[in-house]
């Protein structure tokens, strides 16, 4: 019987997908991508689709996460100071790409004018600035 795949991460475009991809099997982990096709036909489905989503066996799924906090950071431990929220300290943290103003352009103007915008969302108290 097959093992079952987890998903460990979601990615906006099929290109962030395949660097992680590229970087857990550099590091022998077996990953797989889940809807990249359909979002590289039309990246406006993105989030419809929640995103490229990068796969790994369950048993290798806690090898994986400790290859990308790996990556994510430099190893000292101490996380870095962007990534400290202002309002409540905690470390905490993630990115993601705010779309909205592209979105609108786009539907208004009919070509995406306004950049993508990358954020910080504070996972304690929920508080977004930017990147």
């Amino acid at each position: 019987m097959p093992e079952r795949l987890v998903t460990i991460g979601t990615y906006s475009t099929a290109y962030e997908a395949n660097l992680v991809k590229s970087e857990l099997e550099a590091f022998e982990v077996d990953a797989v991508l889940a809807d990249d096709n359909a979002i590289r036909l039309n990246w406006l489905w993105s989030n419809a689709l929640g995103g490229v989503k990068v796969c790994v066996a369950e048993s290798a799924m806690e090898g994986a996460r400790r290859i990308l906090q790996l990556e994510a950071g430099d190893g000292a431990g101490s996380p870095e100071p962007a990534s400290v929220c202002p309002a409540c300290g905690s470390p905490s943290s993630h990115c993601f790409l705010d779309k909205r103003g592209t979105f609108l352009s786009w539907l208004i103007l009919g070509v995406p004018v306004i950049p993508v915008l990358a954020r910080r969302v504070c996972d304690v108290c929920g508080r977004k600035r930017k990147a």
